[in-house]
């Protein structure tokens, strides 16, 4: 009997030390799991700290990067005028705001390949449009079709201003077979180096030009400026880096913007008839993947950013199905277009690009 009770004893205490072992492992379980927790915890927080100062940093960017509207000074009339396809296309401005816009149908008669081949039909289309308006006193914008005109950006030996002028015409003739004779040639230093310089150049042929400063002089109209159209689109989209087509009835407009300069422009003749929406958006994304190729073929060490969008407008590419499509056939994004000026609500952006960018050459 007493030694029943020595055994129970025994193992009575043995069950306490079992029960106290397994009690400080249950509670150095629970202080390790509580301490993992901390540790995840902690984790958690940097890791999210450090998405929120990305995120914080990039909403920073963006905000920086977000073109800010223009303001404009003093009282201003202007009026702006650009060919788009069959249609003559008149925006006016007057003191500081939009006032109104028009788009004037002519006969496609009046140009030939884009250009204008008769610049007394021109003229008399002008002089009907502006029936009713008083512009004598209003500053008179016009952009000239891109047809023809070649840019791009040349690196030579680092050069004085004045050999420039010596320099870059020679370059130009040897690396973009374009004569003086034909073209008038633009040039612009952007970058210079210890030893090198990149200069942009643009080369538009004399007799468009002649002409249609022709049909202006029969119209009596005397421009404060003339631009080009794929230089006009750049300014009007106003990113520090873009790919921009502007699709009208029978041509388009293609620019590439890398760092604000308008690197490679393209402008292409789609006929003398109107083409078809279908059409449009099949030949806009090909003529898209050409351009892109082209300027990565010239620049193979800086090829176009695959995360550079499209902006698309022109009255041939314009609504939110043209665009997706577009999307998926080049896979880029197409982003909204967002002039840096404010304007009416019901203003039809996509059809008066051009015309916006003309506008912010003067203001």
């Amino acid at each position: 009997m007493e030694e029943e009770k020595k055994q129970s004893k025994a193992e009575q205490r043995a069950q306490a030390r079992l029960e106290k072992v397994r009690a400080r492992e249950e509670a150095k379980a629970m202080r390790e799991e509580e301490e993992r927790a901390k540790e995840e915890e902690k984790t958690r927080a940097k890791a999210e700290a450090k998405t929120e100062s990305k995120e914080g940093g990039k909403a920073k960017e963006e905000k920086k990067a977000a073109p800010k509207a223009l303001k404009v000074k003093g009282e201003k009339r202007i009026v702006t005028m650009s060919i788009e396809g069959t249609d003559l296309r008149l925006l006016y401005f007057s003191g500081k705001s939009v006032e109104s816009w028009d788009s004037v149908a002519f006969n496609p008669q009046i140009l030939k390949v884009g250009q204008v081949a008769d610049p007394a039909g021109l003229a008399a289309v002008i002089k009907n449009a502006f029936e009713g308006r008083d512009v004598t006193k209003a500053q008179v914008v016009c952009a000239l079709p891109g047809l023809r005109s070649v840019s791009r950006v040349i690196n030579i030996p680092k050069v004085s201003k004045k050999e420039l002028a010596l320099v870059v015409p020679r370059e130009v003739n040897k690396l973009m077979t374009i004569s003086e004779e034909d073209n008038y040639i633009h040039w612009q230093p952007v970058t210079t180096e210890a030893d090198k310089m990149d200069v942009f150049v643009l080369a538009v042929p004399k007799e468009p030009l002649t002409v249609f400063m022709e049909a202006l002089n029969v119209a009596a109209i005397k421009p404060a400026a003339i631009d080009l159209k794929p230089l006009a689109l750049a300014r009007a989209v106003n990113q520090k880096d873009a790919i921009i087509a502007c699709g009208e009835s029978n041509s388009m407009e293609l620019v590439i913007v890398v760092d604000d300069v308008p690197v490679l422009v393209r402008s292409v003749f789609l006929g003398e008839g109107i083409v078809t929406q279908d059409y449009a958006v099949g030949r806009i994304s090909d003529e898209l993947g050409r351009t892109i190729l082209t300027y990565n073929e010239i620049n193979k060490e800086h090829p176009l950013d695959p995360e550079v969008p499209i902006y698309l407008c022109g009255a041939s590419a314009g609504g939110v199905p043209f665009a997706l499509n577009v999307a998926a056939l080049t896979g880029r994004t197409v982003q909204p277009l967002e002039p840096p000026l404010s304007l009416p609500a019901n203003f039809p952006i996509a059809d008066f690009m051009v015309n916006v960018g003309l506008l912010l050459k003067v203001l």
